[in-house]
């Protein structure tokens, strides 16, 4: 990452966290991150100590530059980590956002996050009231970070409202998690399902309620799968060897970096996605096959970036995305 003069002093200090943490994440065996969830763990404190996902301490005009600057830098070292600072800087942020009266003690643990199922044209997870505690009922989907994170935002309907609280991650009565979910990236993330059965949450842990709909009405355009998929490609760019690939793909890369950053439409930004992943998709591969069967090695990073590109870009999937990317295919 390249220094700029226009750097606020607290971009500055930032970025020197990110180097020393960094410093120390290399000492680890970061290609077995994607399947130890031990080791995961130890990575993610160390990220975590280091006040990395803390962009809610910084001012709101700072937090989205922050957030490129550690997408940029910690994907290279591990997908599954950077997967995990996406979950935590989403919770981070829906309590910021709503003013959440707790949030502050929250914010000194390690907080998941599931609560996309309120995207769902139906209830997922519904709720009864009774003596200032709801009670919840329904299936959580694809919450990672289990024996990671210590609380999750998860969401809930209840009489025409979608609300969220912060929950202790862990088995409750009438909270019960399942086995991790066997997957070909990210197994260390133990991925699990939910099964609430009348689950009790006190009102003071509610984070948010609005209009069933608001979740999907108010959530602004997000970069950081673009993000994401750039540090990525900025980690399968420096694994290059051909000089003349590497100089080729970075000029690429750059190109790509520069108009995802440059617009804040959504259509634009779904168009730009696709790109972006085709382009660090043939990085990735062209690498492998002038590096020869070596590549596929464990220890070799290329073939970890294949792997984690795809875990990246299916986070996050609509009809809408879903749709570009079937015409992209079909396109003569």
């Amino acid at each position: 990452m390249t220094e700029d003069a226009t750097l606020t002093p607290e971009q500055r200090a930032y970025r020197q966290k990110l180097h020393d943490t960094l410093e120390r994440l290399q000492k680890l065996p970061l290609h077995r991150l994607d399947g130890d969830t031990l080791l995961l763990e130890a990575a993610f404190g160390t990220a975590y100590d280091a006040g990395l996902f803390d962009l809610h301490a910084y001012p709101p005009a700072l937090q989205n530059a922050l957030k490129f600057d550690l997408f940029a830098t910690l994907p290279a070292a591990s997908g599954s980590l950077a997967f995990l600072a996406v979950q935590i800087l989403a919770a981070n942020r829906i309590m910021q956002s709503n003013g959440f009266a707790e949030a502050e003690r929250y914010y000194r643990r390690r907080c998941g996050i599931a609560v996309n199922h309120l995207r769902a044209p139906r209830t997922v997870v519904g709720s009864e009231k009774a003596g200032g505690r709801y009670r919840l009922s329904g299936r959580l989907t694809w919450a990672s970070g289990y024996g990671i994170f210590d609380s999750l935002v998860i969401g809930f309907h209840h009489e025409g409202e979608e609300l969220q609280a912060v929950v202790p991650f862990a088995p409750q009565p009438g909270f019960a998690i399942g086995a991790p979910a066997e997957t070909f990236v990210g197994a260390s993330l133990n991925t699990v399902d939910i099964d609430l059965d009348h689950y009790e949450v006190p009102e003071e842990q509610i984070v948010s309620a609005h209009p069933i709909g608001h979740y999907t009405r108010q959530k602004s355009v997000s970069k950081t799968v673009h993000f994401a998929l750039y540090g990525l490609g900025l980690g399968a760019v420096d694994a290059l060897e051909d000089d003349d690939v590497k100089r080729e793909a970075a000029r690429r890369l750059e190109m790509q970096k520069e108009a995802f950053m440059a617009t804040d439409d959504g259509e634009t930004m779904d168009r730009l996605r696709i790109t972006l992943f085709a382009l660090v998709r043939e990085i990735v591969t062209t690498g492998m096959i002038l590096r020869g069967g070596s590549s596929i090695l464990s220890e070799r990073r290329l073939q970890r970036y294949y792997r984690e590109l795809i875990l990246f870009n299916s986070n996050g999937l609509n009809d809408t995305i879903k749709g570009l990317f079937k015409a992209a295919f079909l396109q003569p």
